[in-house]
């Protein structure tokens, strides 16, 4: 809904700009009006998505146009510090709306202050189960799209892409993104780099796979996306077909355990499973997925939470022969 009414509302601003500019502001006959002030070489861009307008050589000849133009370009600075409210959180402590305040920023996000269940965590004793079983993964392509929500950058999917399996209960897959530096850490290990691969269930219950990148080799599947991310912006960019099979998931050992989401809300009753073994990633494609964020938001990793006595299991299969 957000999205239609931004939308909208750069169509307004953009057309009532350009009424000004058609009707009134390149109207040299106008004789009986005084001159009341010019201005050569204005440019001021505009596109679905990006806040400016882009005129040039707009003479202000009347007082009406140029009242007219000041006007629209109230509602254009109105346009942009609304949206700007819209995030309303962010990961600059400096701002009032870093991850410290957010659970006093909306009722809804008081979990991310007193909830006892939160992620990410610092990994570090785990209890070895071998029963837990591989991760069951049925994907398949489905068209997607990349995604700039500002706080992170996402491929998502439009259609059916496949789920996965836990304890008998299927979850779709809805999106993954990526969090630089890494919200989970290992043994304190803080890596470069982490993607989220969000499922949901028909009973609107989450379930999150992670992994972690250290710096080395660029990511094959990053790779691929590199061309659109470098010129992401806030309109979303068609992949075509992607199926998340491609992230390429590393080895069969995952840590398992009760966590939340790692944004506001915070929601708790969320199923983590993180991988053991830690992917490669290139310094240039760390650089290109913080790049395309606002600052406030380009070190966008949550601090580590309390374990709270939560247990951590650790799938670590049986080797052959056993």
């Amino acid at each position: 809904m957000m999205r239609v009414i931004k939308g909208a509302m750069h169509r307004l601003v953009a057309r009532t700009l350009a009424l000004a500019t058609s009707s009134f502001l390149l109207n040299p006959s106008d004789k009986e009006a005084e001159p009341c002030q010019e201005f050569e070489g204005l440019r001021v861009e505009t596109e679905e998505g990006n806040q400016t307008m882009k005129y040039s050589n707009i003479n202000l000849k009347t007082p009406f146009a140029f009242s007219f133009f000041l006007f629209s370009s109230l509602i254009l600075s109105a346009y942009s510090q609304s949206e700007s409210e819209d995030h309303e959180f962010n990961y600059d402590e400096a701002s009032g709306r870093g991850p410290s305040r957010w659970g006093l920023l909306k009722p809804e996000s008081k979990n991310c202050s007193i909830g006892r269940q939160q992620s990410p965590i610092n990994i570090e004793a785990v209890q070895v189960r071998s029963e837990l079983g591989d991760l069951q993964r049925n994907y398949v392509s489905a068209p997607a799209v990349l995604r700039n929500n500002t706080e992170y950058a996402a491929v998502v999917w439009l259609g059916n892409a496949g789920s996965i399996t836990i304890n008998g209960t299927v979850y779709t897959v809805d999106n993954c993104h990526w969090h630089s530096p890494a919200e989970h850490t290992l043994n304190g290990i803080r890596y470069p780099l982490e993607i989220h691969i969000v499922h949901t269930s028909d009973q609107n219950q989450t379930a999150v796979v992670a992994i972690l990148y250290r710096y080395g080799s660029p990511d094959p599947f990053i790779d691929r996306l590199f061309g659109s991310l470098k010129t992401l912006k806030t309109k979303d960019r068609p992949l075509g077909p992607v199926n998340p099979e491609s992230i390429k998931f590393p080895g069969r050992n995952y840590y398992r355990y009760k966590g939340s989401l790692t944004t506001p809300s915070c929601s708790e009753g969320v199923v983590w499973k993180v991988f053991q073994q830690v992917k490669t990633v290139s310094h240039s494609q760390v650089d290109a997925l913080k790049h395309v964020l606002p600052p406030q938001n380009r070190n966008n990793a949550r601090p580590t939470q309390p374990l709270n006595g939560r247990p951590v299991l650790l799938y670590d299969p049986p080797t052959s022969g056993n």
